[in-house]
């Protein structure tokens, strides 16, 4: 695409500045919390600069490129987040006991493992840490608590659970075109919404379509050729579905967790609904609201072939985006794949699945257990023409499409540690012109 200017990216010395910089104004913050505390807001925020950044910038700068900061200071700044968050729960909700702050903190740490046993790691922790606290040391400072407990959490966790790492660094600054199982599209703005296809044709200078007549997701499924799929084994109606999409209209019912639906209706409300992505709806109330579905399409050469399919879902009655997904195929050594990239603010979250044939004519896509390398999700960062990528080995989906009674339908199962905490039902009906 054109627009896209090549910059020098910056040296070894300019990225562990900028890192110590970012350490110094963190440091200083989370120290005036820490301070706070105990009355000494200023020294707090003094001591925790001059402490935070210069660890942050040596950090970085001794950082193998490619690889994650070093785990001891992974450690640290994590302890250190514990305890202001500890000092922040001692001076909002003064009448917490230690125990209580001990689990909430515990808990956290947990979640942020994205793993049942994780989670209970976090909440043993936190409660055994906070009773002997509350019991021994009543008048132990809630920062110290936070920062002992997500520090013995940490360390638990390492030891226990060595291989199940929830990020792994894939690429740094990789350019882009050598990284096949990704789909670099980010938003330039803070939303990303219904009509980001056609502001991205408008900066690129292409020419924007909404809903040609019969487009699809796809040009066509034999793009997805490989040892585990033939698109002529798969039922007539899936195929016409994929290669004509702007022909259907789209039912969703919702099947939540319910010890997820929490967590998501806060992701949903404060991060979601605000960026315009990922706007999954929350109950069946919701979705029966009705869904519109648009198939965008650039052409960024004006030579009449389209260069990017873009699958727009949102709600029919505000047109407030659910989904804005980008659908790409690619081959790679004999083997077909599915690319869907979700445009996020300066960054991009990708889902690479494997096609296969299900149940006779039935259709899958999926990340879990393939056997291959690429399938799996992706979230990547652009400096210029360059990629920084990190893939999320926890998270996995499955699309199954099938025919039931003449009817086309939809199992989309998305998946946390092996938890399915979302299934989303579609039924699909083709639009009689």
């Amino acid at each position: 695409m054109e627009g896209r200017k090549r910059k020098n990216p910056p040296t070894k010395n300019q990225r562990a500045l900028s890192a110590g910089i970012a350490g110094v104004i963190l440091g200083a913050v989370g120290g005036a919390i820490i301070g706070a505390s105990t009355g000494n807001t200023v020294p707090g925020a003094l001591l925790g600069a001059l402490v935070i950044g210069p660890i942050a910038g040596l950090a970085d700068y001794l950082r193998i490129e490619g690889q994650p900061t070093n785990l001891v200071y992974r450690i640290l700044m994590m302890s250190f987040a514990g305890a202001v968050i500890g000092a922040l729960l001692g001076m909002l909700f003064t009448s917490l006991s230690l125990t209580v702050i001990g689990l909430v903190i515990g808990l956290l740490s947990g979640v942020f493992g994205l793993r049942v046993n994780k989670i209970l790691l976090g909440v043993i922790t936190g409660g055994v840490l906070g009773y002997l606290a509350q019991n021994f040391y009543p008048e132990l400072n809630p920062a110290i608590l936070g920062g002992l407990v997500v520090l013995f959490y940490r360390l638990l966790s390492t030891l226990l659970f060595r291989d199940q790492d929830n990020i792994q660094m894939m690429a740094e600054r990789v350019p882009r075109e050598e990284i096949k199982y990704v789909v670099p599209f980010e938003a330039n703005s803070k939303y990303v919404g219904a009509d980001y296809f056609k502001d991205l044709a408008r900066s690129e200078k292409g020419h924007y379509v909404r809903n040609l007549e019969g487009i699809g997701i796809v040009e066509s499924m034999d793009n997805m050729r490989g040892p585990a799929f033939d698109a002529g084994l798969v039922h007539p109606l899936i195929r016409d579905f994929y290669e004509h999409t702007s022909n259907y209209k789209l039912n969703i019912v919702p099947e939540w967790e319910l010890r997820i639906k929490p967590l998501f209706w806060i992701f949903k409300r404060y991060i979601a609904q605000p960026i315009g992505q990922a706007n999954l709806p929350f109950n069946t109330e919701e979705a029966q609201k009705g869904v519109v579905s648009y198939i965008d399409a650039i052409d960024f050469k004006c030579d009449d072939i389209i260069d990017l399919r873009g699958w727009v879902r949102a709600f029919e009655g505000t047109g407030e985006a659910i989904y804005v997904g980008i659908y790409t195929t690619f081959q790679h050594q004999g083997v077909g794949y599915v690319s869907v990239g979700f445009p996020l603010p300066d960054s991009n979250f990708t889902a690479t699945l494997l096609p296969k044939n299900h149940n006779d004519s039935n259709f899958l896509l999926t990340s879990r257990d393939t056997g291959y390398s690429f399938p799996g999700h992706y979230l990547t960062a652009s400096e210029n023409e360059n990629l920084t990528v990190m893939r999320l080995p926890t998270f996995n989906e499955e699309i199954e499409v099938f025919v039931d009674s003449e009817q086309l339908r939809t199992e989309h199962r998305f998946y946390l540690a092996g938890l399915n905490f979302l299934t989303l039902h579609y039924s699909m009906e083709r639009i009689e012109s």
